[in-house]
């Protein structure tokens, strides 16, 4: 897996280490497709929802993150 710098900065602000990433890419509870060749993978982890925005390479199996971010309740 492969965190792209935004991810990083993005995961440092909004308080977000890489096993919950890791676990809602590889057990998530619902995911969908974005634009392009992006995925969202969502988790609920404690009493929020994580949602990541993913490509996964086909050829070498293998997951680029994007961004990560808490999805806010409405």
């Amino acid at each position: 897996m492969i965190i792209t710098k935004h991810a990083l900065l993005r995961m440092q602000q909004r308080g977000i280490d890489e096993n919950n990433v890791e676990s809602a890419i590889l057990n998530p509870d619902e995911t969908s497709d974005s634009f392009g060749r992006r995925k969202l993978a969502r988790k609920t982890i404690g009493d929020k929802t994580l949602e990541i925005v993913y490509i996964k390479e086909d050829d070498i199996d293998n997951i680029i993150v994007i961004t990560v971010y808490w999805l806010e309740e409405t």
